[in-house]
C-alpha cells in the first residue's frame, strides 16, 4: 500500500497521497470504490460458461474515453468504498454463487487495494481464477506486482496512434503504455489455455473494439499481436460500438461501424495470419452475423 502515498499505480503518475485521502483523475483514495458485483453472462463463452463470470465493477477510471458506454460508472463517480475485508467478502460471495472466476473490471487504479484484499479472500477459501479486465492503460510496476496472482489477462487494446488516443481517450501515451502492458501480460501467462470444460484457465485474451473509420488502428493492433505476442493470441473483435457519452462532439465517430467495416476487420484478422478469433459471445461480438 505504500505506493499510494505518492501514487504511481497507473501511467498517469499523479504523485498524490491517496493514503491520506488525496485524489486526482481516478477520484479514488485509500479504499477501492465498487459500483456492483454479480454473475455476468455477457462475457466471452470461455469466461461466462454456464454459471457466469463473477464481475466486480470498480468505480472510476484512469482514461477519459469520449465514447464510453459505461460512463455512469467510469466518469460520474459513485459506488461505495470497500475495506479490504469487504472486497474479499465480495469475491467470496461470487464464489458462493457458483461463478467460474473473479473478474476485476477497470482495476488499473486499484491494484494495491486488490492485492490487499486477495490474500484475505484466499485465507477464507477463495479458489477461483482471477481475471484482470483492463483498458490496458496499466503501469509495468503494477503488472509486475500481479505476476503469479492473475490467471487470465483480459486487456482491451483500443487505439494504436498517439494522436487518436489523445483525441478519443485523453491519453496520448496510451498506445505505448498498452503495448508494454500486453508484452508483460503475455510474458507472465502466455497464450490463452482452456480447461476440459472450455473455460479460460490461464493466458491472455485481447479485446479490440471495431470503431468507425479506424480500421487502420485495427490493422496495426492485429499486426502487433501477431508479431510481438503470438499468432495464437486469442482475439475478441467487438462489434457493438455505438455513439455514446460525448460522441456528438466528434462527428467522425458519431455512428456505429458499418457491416462493411465489420467484415473488413474480420478479413484483416484472417489475412494477417492470426489463428484464434472469438465469435461466440452474442452480445459482445457482432462479427459472427456479418459473413
Amino acid at each position: 500500500m505504500a505506493g499510494l502515498a505518492r501514487c504511481r499505480v497507473c501511467p498517469r503518475d499523479c504523485d498524490v497521497d491517496r493514503l491520506g485521502g488525496a485524489t486526482r483523475l481516478c477520484s479514488t483514495g485509500r479504499f477501492a470504490r465498487v459500483s456492483t458485483w454479480y454473475p455476468h453472462f455477457g462475457e466471452e463463452d470461455c469466461l461466462r460458461g454456464s454459471a457466469g463470470s463473477g464481475t466486480i465493477f470498480f468505480s472510476a477510471c484512469n482514461l477519459r474515453c469520449v465514447f464510453c458506454q459505461n460512463h455512469d460508472i467510469s466518469q460520474a463517480g459513485g459506488g461505495r468504498e470497500l475495506s479490504p475485508e469487504r472486497l474479499a467478502a465480495a469475491m467470496l460471495d461470487l464464489q458462493r454463487q457458483g461463478c467460474h472466476n473473479v473478474n476485476l473490471v477497470t482495476p488499473e487504479h486499484v491494484v494495491p487495494q486488490i492485492l490487499e484484499a486477495l490474500p484475505l479472500a484466499v485465507d477464507r477459501g477463495l479458489r477461483l481464477p482471477i481475471v484482470y479486465n483492463t483498458s490496458a492503460y496499466d503501469s509495468l510496476e503494477s503488472l509486475r506486482a500481479l505476476d503469479g496472482v492473475v490467471d487470465v489477462y483480459l486487456p482491451d487494446f483500443k487505439l494504436w496512434t498517439p494522436e487518436r488516443a489523445a483525441r478519443y481517450l485523453k491519453a496520448h501515451d496510451y498506445p505505448e503504455a498498452a503495448r508494454a502492458a500486453l508484452r508483460e501480460m503475455h510474458r507472465q501467462v502466455g497464450d490463452l489455455e482452456l480447461d476440459e470444460r472450455g473455460l479460460a484457465r490461464r493466458g491472455v485474451l485481447v479485446r479490440h473494439l471495431v470503431m468507425p473509420d479506424l480500421l487502420g488502428e485495427t490493422r496495426a493492433i492485429l499486426e502487433f499481436l501477431r508479431d510481438e505476442l503470438s499468432p495464437r493470441t486469442w482475439v475478441s473483435l467487438l462489434g457493438q460500438y455505438h455513439p455514446a457519452y460525448r460522441t456528438t462532439r466528434y462527428p467522425e465517430i458519431h455512428r456505429s461501424p458499418t457491416l462493411t467495416e465489420l467484415r473488413e476487420a474480420r478479413r484483416l484478422f484472417h489475412a494477417l495470419g492470426l489463428e484464434r478469433l472469438d465469435e461466440r459471445s452474442p452480445d459482445r461480438v457482432a462479427l459472427s452475423v456479418v459473413g
